[in-house]
């Protein structure tokens, strides 16, 4: 077993230990809708709830309206955001035809109040109006979010990052059963928060065809030594408060950070090939080679430093060559943004995976006729 394939099975079992092997899912809604973000040919929305033996949470799909077999793409969001937030771009990829799905990380959407301060959550009120008003519960649904994380520095219970990658695995065990999808063609996508689980999602779980991280990935060990982590520490403040204060600190410093990592991010910090259980990007990223990979980045993005990031993708980049895949890596940094999402980084999304997807997909379908 190589160093690659170690490092991948230690990422799997740190976030999960067994798979769903039958997965419970029941249909909360379903109907069959025109253009709800724009429009455009009728999608097929479904919303869904998957069960398993820690807990259970919705899903967001949507798929084209004819009954084919399609591509997947699991798309998961940004902090204080929910699934709701995906589903423009879901529908723009259920009309390219792919089966797009997206779940609320924990602690978010509706897993952090029932009806995520909305009255009626239903696809019936799927919409940019909905986006907006789920907006305006956001600062409310951070708190609960915020205290979680508290809960996790306390007792080690809440993991960050690695608890929506984990329950992305379980989403990918429902899409490998799923009738209407080519298993051998299951991607991934995400924002921010959602794009550091993507990559940890790819690079544990080998099932994922093509993984497009998007203002995500970044080496945290890099960030701590080099005090590049206040912007990244600022997204989840209240937690590296406590812990200031726990600690006998009168500020957050390079010791509060290490400490908090280590107990909410298990080896997301840690660098050394030496440790079986260290995550951070240059150890974990070069995990998805040879797939076919898109890292999205700005130039000036504080929460994920251009630097480290270039550490990551230098080590990943030397993965591809030795596995002959480079033709299979893409990176695209944009000049001059920070940390936001732009409609290039989206256009470059898209063309991802309507050039890795749809071919390929395509092949496979005419295969079994």
């Amino acid at each position: 077993m190589d160093g690659l394939e170690q490092r991948r099975q230690a990422l799997r079992a740190a976030l999960r230990k067994e798979p769903i092997t039958s997965p419970d899912v029941r249909i909360v809604e379903a109907r069959v809708a025109g253009g709800l973000f724009r429009a455009g040919d009728a999608v097929l929305w479904e919303k869904l709830r998957l069960c398993h033996d820690g807990g259970a949470f919705n899903l967001l799909v949507a798929r084209p309206t004819e009954c084919t077999r399609t591509a997947a793409i699991l798309v998961m969001h940004p902090t204080g955001k929910s699934k709701e937030f995906m589903a423009e771009a879901m529908e723009r990829w259920a009309r390219k035809g792919f089966l797009a799905i997206a779940f609320d990380a924990p602690w978010h959407g509706e897993r952090a109040t029932p009806l995520a301060g909305l009255k009626d959550l239903t696809l019936s009120a799927l919409g940019p109006s909905q986006v907006k008003e789920i907006s305006s519960s956001e600062s409310s649904r951070l708190k609960i979010y915020f205290d979680a994380l508290i809960r996790g520095w306390h007792d080690g219970s809440e993991r960050f990052v690695m608890d929506i990658a984990r329950d992305a695995l379980w989403v990918v065990d429902y899409l490998s059963m799923r009738p209407d999808v080519l298993q051998d063609y299951i991607a991934a996508t995400g924002v921010s928060l959602g794009g550091m689980a993507c990559w940890l999602l790819a690079a544990a779980d080998p099932r994922i065809f093509a993984a497009a991280p998007a203002i995500g990935v970044q080496s945290f060990h890099h960030a701590l030594v080099n005090d590049l982590w206040q912007a990244r520490v600022d997204s989840v403040r209240p937690t590296f408060e406590e812990a200031a204060k726990e600690m006998g600190k009168a500020r957050i410093d390079q010791e509060v950070v290490k400490a908090v990592w280590a107990r909410i991010a298990p080896g997301l910090a840690e660098v050394d090939p030496s440790i079986k259980d260290a995550f951070d990007a240059p150890l974990t990223l070069p995990c998805i080679a040879p797939r076919h990979l898109l890292v999205l980045n700005g130039e000036k993005d504080p929460r994920c430093p251009l630097e480290g990031l270039q550490q990551s993708l230098a080590a990943t980049k030397e993965a591809y060559e030795r596995l002959d895949g480079q033709e299979r890596l893409r990176v695209y940094i944009q000049e001059g943004v920070g940390h936001m999402m732009t409609k290039q980084m989206w256009e470059k999304i898209d063309d991802f995976f309507t050039a890795t997807l749809s071919s390929n997909g395509k092949r496979k379908r005419q295969a079994q006729l």
